[in-house]
């Protein structure tokens, strides 16, 4: 890939960064916790972790930027956390489906 190809695909990443912000995610509440979990040193248990998962999921079901959060989460492939009603899991499985 050469540069100019890298700050296109920079450039294409940040307008749809900036396009996803722009439409009022329902994660930009104040509890940003329930969409990426406790910190990595901070264990989880996992009914715990499938009980606040599921929360998310359902705020990502009413939300005016999941179409846009979708796209972006499977071009950044984030490590962790629930993004347009996926899990880091979920979006993984989906990206095996679409290759």
């Amino acid at each position: 890939m050469n540069e100019m190809t890298t700050s296109r695909g920079d450039e294409q990443l940040s307008d749809l960064r900036d396009v996803l912000l722009n439409a009022d995610p329902a994660c930009e509440s104040d509890d940003a916790e329930l969409f990426t979990g406790p910190d990595l040193f901070e264990p989880e248990p996992d009914d715990v972790r499938e009980a606040r998962e599921a929360k998310a999921k359902a705020l990502c079901a009413e939300c005016p930027a999941r179409a846009t959060c979708l796209a972006y989460a499977l071009a950044v492939v984030p490590e962790a956390g629930v993004w347009a009603g996926l899990t880091v899991e979920e979006l993984r499985d989906l990206r095996e489906v679409a290759a």
